[in-house]
């Protein structure tokens, strides 16, 4: 059967469904009619709470039912072999509270992607901003995986003192850091959001095939990279994959208020027939 005629089937039902629940309550409410009751009424069952009771119960179970199915469906994991697909996570980070950046990079870490290579781009170089770098050696730092390099400058502005030389030497070696590093950082010269992704995606290039990117102040869930990978491979159509991004409390626990709980239970996909991979750019 069509999707399309499934789904119009579907719509049709529910509304069809949802008219005689609504009917039904309005006539119980009307009618008043009581099957149990007490003296004075202190306590009674009638045809209005057997029709509420009913309806919970059938929205549970069919709600039972979908989560039943979303769960089949999420197996089994159709992982790319690492030797075939690289995926990148680049993070964001300006001026960013320091237990909020912890958390991200700490929830960075856990992710259960073989080789995910991490790259966070500071929006920032001055004395101010050492607080980020310090934070990434305390949370990625301490090994061999582990590079950083402080930019005065970046890919569209030149810092203060920079030569033609030296501004194409720091092109360079943020390539290098980034490519070589399994977990990187780049503080630069301040040029916004923009510009910190454009040091991510540039220096990178075609080294991964696929890019993921947050803001510092997001916990990822640890399945996030494998399940938008999965969509991505399985559907040829599919050019970009959103994570369900909830607020803390709401489906995973998070000890601060603000802080952002991005968890990939359920993915939001875009259909795009034409769209550029990372080794086009």
């Amino acid at each position: 059967m069509p999707v399309q005629l499934t789904t119009a089937l579907r719509v049709v039902g529910t509304s069809l469904f949802a008219l005689a629940v609504l009917g039904g309550i309005l006539a119980a409410y009307v009618t008043g009619y009581q099957f149990i009751h007490t003296e004075k009424h202190y306590l009674s069952f009638g045809l209005y709470g057997a029709i509420l009771g009913l309806h919970l119960l059938i929205q549970s179970l069919f709600a039972f039912l979908e989560h039943r199915r979303m769960r089949r469906a999420g197996r089994p994991l159709k992982l790319p072999a690492p030797s075939q697909r690289s995926v990148a996570l680049c993070i964001a980070a300006y001026q960013e509270d320091p237990d909020y950046l912890r958390k991200c990079l700490r929830s960075a870490q856990r992710i259960a992607f073989p080789d995910l290579k991490v790259v966070m781009v500071v929006d920032g170089n001055r004395q101010e901003d050492a607080y980020m770098l310090d934070i990434f050696h305390e949370v990625l730092g301490g090994t061999e995986q582990a590079g950083f390099f402080v930019w005065r400058s970046n890919f569209h502005e030149a810092g203060e003192g920079e030569t033609e030389a030296s501004l194409q030497e720091g092109m360079d070696r943020v390539r290098d850091v980034v490519r070589t590093s399994t977990f990187s950082c780049i503080m630069q010269k301040w040029g916004g959001k923009r510009e910190v992704m454009y040091t991510a995606f540039k220096a990178l290039g075609d080294s991964v095939d696929y890019i993921q990117v947050c803001d510092s102040d997001t916990v990822l869930d640890p399945a996030c990279t494998i399940e938008m990978l999965r969509v991505l491979e399985e559907d040829p159509q599919v050019g970009g994959v959103g994570g369900d991004v909830q607020p803390p409390g709401k489906g995973m626990a998070v000890e601060d208020d603000q802080v952002q709980a991005a968890q990939v239970r359920a993915a939001e996909v875009w259909s795009v027939h034409q769209c550029n991979n990372p080794r086009e750019q």
